[in-house]
């Protein structure tokens, strides 16, 4: 079957989506576009922060969250080739290239960037290139901590999260979304049920976003590399 591509806000089709997508099993991929505070001046309305949320709680769907455009482009040709519904959320900040061409990704695998014991920060999205620049301030600090881009949400890389939960200090997590039901609740779950470990979440705490440059948001809503350097030294 042909895969079907969507781009929209997933919030003003979630019913259909339910009911018309992810019941069948349809095979259709929807690209989201509104997503985060990193939407930026449009303000709350615009501003998905419970979209994670609400796709990954569905039978049937892989959610996924990009982190620069080497892996994006990556993914929309996967995505395209995988057989069922798939979310995928898009960043509309322009982000830092991470990834050279040709790196190999795989659906449902995380990436660890760096081998540190300190603590692990598991970003997705836009926040993976703060958390890197956090790793490389402490580094300079003599901390050293790894980085983990978690860029599918669903299925999650179990074991992944915990090995690292093994192997360092703390794990934070870091999102452009709600903390509640996210990428932050999701490793809580796997942590939970498999090796229980303390987790600091990152991310917008129960409540909507603002209208102001992305940057600025971010700030604001203490997602950046400053902030995460400062909750690694918590």
């Amino acid at each position: 079957m042909q895969a079907h591509l969507q781009y929209l806000q997933v919030g003003r089709a979630y019913d259909q989506i339910r009911n018309s997508v992810c019941y069948p099993n349809m095979n259709v991929k929807i690209c989201a576009t509104h997503a985060g505070v990193t939407v930026g001046e449009d303000g709350a309305t615009h501003q998905m922060l419970e979209d994670l949320s609400l796709m990954r709680t569905l039978p049937n769907m892989t959610v996924m969250s990009t982190s620069d455009d080497t892996q994006t482009r990556w993914a929309v040709e996967e995505i395209a080739k995988y057989e069922g519904p798939v979310y995928l959320r898009l960043c509309r900040l322009a982000t830092p290239v991470i990834y050279e061409e040709g790196t190999k990704f795989e659906i449902g695998k995380g990436i660890q960037i760096g081998d540190g014991e300190a603590g692990t920060v598991i970003g997705t999205g836009v926040t993976v290139a703060e958390a890197i620049k956090a790793m490389q301030i402490l580094k300079q600090e003599g901390i050293n901590i790894r980085v983990v881009d978690m860029h599918t949400i669903k299925p999650i890389d179990k074991e992944l999260i915990v090995k690292c939960a093994k192997e360092t200090k703390k794990i934070i997590t870091v999102e452009d979304h709600s903390i509640i039901g996210g990428l932050g609740s999701a490793v809580c779950e796997v942590l939970a049920e498999n090796c229980p470990a303390k987790v600091i979440r990152m991310g917008i705490r129960d409540s909507f976003g603002k209208s102001g440059k992305a940057e600025e948001l971010l700030e604001y809503f203490k997602l950046t590399a400053k902030h995460i350097v400062d909750t690694v030294k918590m």
